[in-house]
């Protein structure tokens, strides 16, 4: 009777309470607090959306892989109608590892596949260099450089290796590869200075064939080639290792080499051979003699070009030339065949401070006057292939007027022949990659009477050609 008197009362406190709930509004929340909800609520959306993207994409890469390793897709199981045996599915650790394991094997063979076709190594520098000249009777002059060089060799097989590398420089000048500041900064031209193609047959090792613009196949110094000028034509080498004796090695090499090819008249080209011998006197020393022949055939094309401008050596010609009645050059005086001697010591004092001296001596054998010969002479100690290594080197050299033609030697000299010149350099390397270079030039014209027009004006009348004093710092980066 208790219980059901309570239940009573509840029931009307219930009813007389429902007219003041329906009279009163229930509180309505802020409106940034609904723009709040808004945007949660589309940051979820926006994350389900991204999420059933994320689980398609994975289930159309999983079925890819499955039909690459033949394994039949969900769907097309056999169902329970359609057969009766259960179809069981492997663990999914299983199959993770089978795919990994597909995918290696596909990498690894793809790499096998692209090794064999091509094996390529990549290599270059950048070099920036303040120059400044100085010498009596002329306004100093300081000149700024660069020079950038990158070189790509590809391994073909065990035979056959190609390649080529780009520098800086100006394109008609085939003996520098400097690019000076200046110009209003206009870009920069860069050319195809290397690209080449190597035969050497497994059969016949001692055997290297040669055909594009290619390194010098034939030892030479700068006295009759510049080193950043490139021979193109071909090349062909023989060489033969010998035992049992201080003769260790002897090496003969052919080459030809095209420069100036007409329609009309005859090409000109240069056609050469040389013989070396490289000999081990000591544990500490070797020795390494060279015999050159070069002929140039049609070499007037050279003065030609150069009075023509097609051609811009970084030095005037110096070389004796015949010109008509205005001034016209017509050619050379004379003609040029060099024959070129060289002898190498290299003597080991210690790992670091390695010696070498190197003797030159060029003489025009087709030369009709007695200015004819070259003398280069080169001492270098040191070395620069790891940080803190130093080299210092000095070099002499003597080139009479007509020993070598001037558009093609060494480009940096007071005069390219008719010129006694000395040079000091000094090298440190800063980092394995990184070394600091400084360089002095100090030279005069030989017989100033012979090329009178380049000396100073005010030193013209006393025959006499005030020393050129020319400095080179250099930074240089290789990689």
């Amino acid at each position: 009777m208790r219980k059901g008197k309570i239940g009573y009362t509840l029931m009307l406190f219930c009813l007389c309470a429902l007219p003041l709930a329906a009279g009163e509004k229930e509180p309505q929340p802020p409106a940034s607090q609904l723009e709040e909800l808004k945007a949660k609520l589309d940051a979820q959306q926006e994350q389900i959306r991204q999420l059933q993207e994320l689980l398609r994409r994975q289930t159309t890469a999983l079925e890819s892989l499955q039909r690459q390793l033949g394994t039949p897709r969900a769907a097309e199981l056999p169902t329970a109608a359609a057969s009766p045996a259960k179809v069981q599915e492997p663990p999914l650790v299983d199959r993770v590892q089978e795919l990994e394991q597909a995918v290696t094997a596909n990498r690894k063979e793809n790499e096998k596949k692209w090794k064999g076709l091509v094996n390529l190594s990549f290599s270059g520098d950048l070099r920036v260099r303040y120059e400044p000249f100085f010498q009596s009777g002329v306004p100093q002059r300081h000149r700024q450089r660069a020079r950038f060089r990158f070189q790509t060799v590809a391994t073909i097989s065990k035979e056959l290796s190609a390649g080529f590398r780009l520098a800086s420089g100006p394109l008609e000048n085939p003996g520098t590869t400097n690019q000076s500041f200046t110009s209003f900064f206009t870009r920069k031209t860069i050319g195809l200075d290397r690209f080449w193609l190597s035969y050497k047959p497994e059969r016949a090792r001692w055997l290297t064939v040669t055909a594009g613009k290619f390194a010098y196949s034939w030892h030479r110094t700068e006295l009759t080639f510049d080193n950043d000028l490139n021979p193109e034509g071909f090349s062909e080498i023989l060489s033969f290792d010998v035992s049992d004796s201080p003769l260790t090695n002897v090496t003969l090499v052919g080459f030809q080499l095209p420069f100036n090819e007409l329609s009309a008249a005859g090409d000109s080209f240069i056609w050469g051979g040389q013989v070396q011998t490289h000999w081990k006197l000591s544990d500490r020393t070797q020795l390494g003699l060279y015999a050159t022949g070069i002929n140039f055939r049609n070499v007037d094309a050279v003065a030609l070009a150069i009075d023509a401008r097609t051609l811009r050596p970084s030095l005037p010609l110096t070389n004796s030339v015949r010109r008509d009645a205005s001034g016209n050059t017509l050619g050379f005086s004379n003609r040029f065949a060099y024959l070129d001697l060289i002898a190498e010591l290299n003597y080991r004092l210690t790992p670091r401070w390695p010696l070498r001296l190197t003797l030159d001596f060029v003489n025009n054998v087709r030369a009709h006057t007695g200015e004819r010969s070259g003398y280069w002479g080169k001492l270098a100690v040191g070395r620069t292939q790891e940080a803190g290594d130093w080299l210092f080197g000095y070099t002499l050299a003597r080139i009479e007027r007509d020993a070598v033609i001037g558009a093609f030697n060494f480009s940096d000299l007071r005069a390219a022949t008719n010129v006694l010149n000395h040079r000091l350099e000094v090298f440190y390397q800063v980092h394995k990659n990184v070394s600091l270079n400084y360089t002095l030039l100090v030279g005069r014209l030989f017989n100033p009477q012979d090329n009178l027009s380049l000396v100073p004006a005010d030193f013209q009348s006393r025959n006499r050609d005030p020393l050129l004093k020319r400095m080179q710092f250099d930074v240089i980066y290789k990689f």
